[in-house]
């Protein structure tokens, strides 16, 4: 019983401590350390582990400090709680992992050039935009976008929104096209739609700041480029392909009523 204990995450004492609290009903310190073959002041240190845990409580109607061991249903529901909060922790990793990325190696001054792979590697690629100094520009195919995660972009989005990251994005004319640009003012975004075969393009393009993001979301890579050069001559270049898809999309929308 104590090893099967044990490999469910509790400590050797922790083991000692329950099992003896279990067969006393309940206890104060002194016996309790006894029944556990562990001494007195490493016997309080378990106990508060435990109720931590909430494996065990007080009972709060004796004079002296005496403890009671909740029924044994309750180790399901702690290691439940334990699953929970480790998804947690494991969703908080996987969103650090860009920013730690980003920080290794640097050279000031110099370009880099980073290549993501898998599902996860073009998460840790959103996730670093969200760190944008600067609106983000950026061409874009909803068809590509809806091939992926879309539990993972819809939050993204929200996430990008909150955080008041402003996107403006030239996208193709496909039938969920005008869908995405309803949502414009919700997203915290700007988008204009050009004729599919003006831009017949799939991965996704990002710019901002010193950085070019190339995502490649039906082939599950990313390219990621580190140099101010770059990132400004591309700003510049999609001045000049923002503004004339301003005109083709006033036509598409005159057409459409």
């Amino acid at each position: 019983m104590e090893d099967q204990l044990q490999e469910l995450g509790f400590s050797p004492k922790e083991v000692k401590v329950y099992l003896a609290l279990l067969e006393l009903g309940q206890a104060q310190i002194t016996p309790l350390a006894r029944k556990a073959g562990i001494n007195r002041t490493t016997t309080y240190d378990v106990v508060s582990s435990l109720m931590r845990e909430g494996l065990i409580h007080r009972v709060l109607d004796t004079k002296k400090e005496t403890y009671k061991a909740h029924q044994p249903e309750r180790i399901p529901q702690i290691l439940e709680r334990r699953i929970e909060e480790l998804a947690e922790k494991q969703s908080k990793a996987t969103k650090m992992v860009a920013q730690l990325h980003l920080l290794a190696s640097k050279a000031p001054g110099k370009p880099r050039v980073s290549i993501f792979e898998g599902a996860e590697g073009i998460k840790e690629m959103y996730e670093d935009t969200l760190l944008s100094r600067e609106p983000i520009v950026s061409f874009s195919s909803t068809e590509s976008l809806e091939s992926f995660d879309q539990n993972y972009l819809h939050d993204y989005y929200q996430r990008r929104a909150k955080k008041k990251v402003f996107i403006r994005a030239i996208i193709n004319d496909v039938k969920s096209a005008h869908e995405y640009q309803s949502l414009d003012k919700k997203l915290y975004r700007s988008l204009r739609i050009v004729p599919q075969e003006m831009m017949d393009i799939g991965p996704e393009v990002y710019v901002y700041d010193n950085k070019t993001a190339f995502f490649s979301l039906k082939e599950r890579y990313g390219v990621l480029i580190e140099s101010a050069d770059i990132a400004t001559s591309l700003k510049k270049l999609y001045e000049l392909a923002w503004h004339r898809a301003g005109e083709l999309d006033a036509k598409i929308k005159r057409r459409q009523k």
